[in-house]
């Protein structure tokens, strides 16, 4: 029987100690125009859009960044595609080019590595840490935390995958023991 790997699990781990970060979907609020707001669903379509535009205006720092960067978009513009708004699609947002990140083709070490890379970043932007932030801080925290729950959400359906194919093979090696003993 093959051995379960301990290093995805501490990561999970670390991410429900994080617990303001890796286990929110999305961040609680939203800092548009000045106003604070704590759904995306709460904003209309212009100040939706707004947030994308600023996001997408972003310049990466570094490699990861970037990445930040990208997974956000990805997740917001797929938020706004469901609105099926006339607005946002004579705004010209779905055309816009970017790197997409594919975080399912990614390997396992590859993705912890980002999570590492990103928790110091995300991690300063906590809402009961920073409450007031300038637009782009609000930006980088929004990018950081969408791009945090993204890759954890990942590790935890790669964990939810190993440990179904665990439980069959137990069951599958249970079945052909008893199987092989009635012979």
């Amino acid at each position: 029987m093959r051995k379960q790997p301990v290093f995805p699990i501490a990561v999970l781990c670390a991410c429900v100690f994080l617990s303001g970060c890796a286990t929110m979907h999305y961040p609680r609020t939203y800092k548009v125009e000045g106003k604070e707001v704590t759904d995306f669903k709460e904003l209309d379509d212009e100040k939706a859009l707004k947030l994308v535009v600023l996001i997408y205006n972003m310049k990466p720092q570094d490699r990861e960044d970037g990445i930040a960067r990208s997974i956000s978009l990805d997740e917001y513009i797929g938020l706004l595609a469901k609105r099926k708004s006339p607005y946002l699609k004579k705004s010209g947002i779905f055309k816009v080019q970017y790197r997409k990140i594919k975080l399912k083709a990614w390997k396992d070490p590859d993705l912890e590595r980002l999570y590492e890379a990103l928790a110091p970043k995300a991690e300063k932007y906590y809402v009961d840490q920073s409450p007031e932030v300038s637009d782009i801080q609000n930006t980088e925290r929004i990018m950081y935390l969408t791009a945090m729950s993204a890759v954890d959400t990942e590790l935890r359906r790669r964990d939810s995958t190993r440990s179904v194919v665990s439980v069959a093979e137990q069951v599958l090696m249970g079945a052909l023991t008893i199987a092989l003993s009635m012979l």
